[in-house]
């Protein structure tokens, strides 16, 4: 399983980025594309749409009961790394989007606490890719990255 951080150019540039910290911990599974309204990166575009999962809530949300299986189905999960205004932004101008499978996570509550204004039962980036790998039963990459999030967590800003 491989995780496309298609990333708001604003993301790049703050200290407190989930999507840099999952890049750099995962970097063999984990690969940050800068999102683009006019030209968007051909290895988000060129995905195949029967293997891909876009982390995003809509009609074709995956239910409860099949997420653990259908995780094994896709080689390739998409997650927008931005602000819950930035993602809803690039998901609305990014129609090739709207072709995949959407995935939502849903009964989490975030712990990251070096933001404000949080979306009530959104997660970070981070907290969503230990997610998914847990879901997958990638145990000791989950382990990792969870690990290293909770010490970004807490660090003081």
């Amino acid at each position: 399983m491989k995780f496309w951080l298609l990333t708001h150019s604003e993301e790049f540039k703050k200290e407190n980025s989930t999507g840099n910290l999952s890049a750099l911990i995962l970097d063999h599974c984990c690969e940050q594309i800068l999102w683009e309204r006019k030209s968007p990166s051909s290895k988000i575009t060129d995905l195949l749409v029967e293997t891909t999962l876009l982390i995003y809530p809509n009609q074709s949300v995956i239910c409860d009961e099949e997420k653990t299986v259908l995780l094994a189905e896709y080689t390739d999960i998409v997650i927008l790394d931005g602000t819950w205004q930035q993602a809803k932004k690039m998901y609305n101008h990014s129609p090739y989007l709207q072709n995949f499978r959407h995935h939502a996570i849903e009964g989490e509550k975030s712990q990251f606490k070096r933001r404000r204004n949080q979306l009530d039962g959104g997660l970070c980036t981070a907290e969503v890719i230990v997610h998914l790998l847990k879901q997958n039963l990638d145990l000791n990459n989950a382990q990792r990255l969870e690990s290293e999030f909770e010490r970004f967590n807490n660090l003081i800003k």
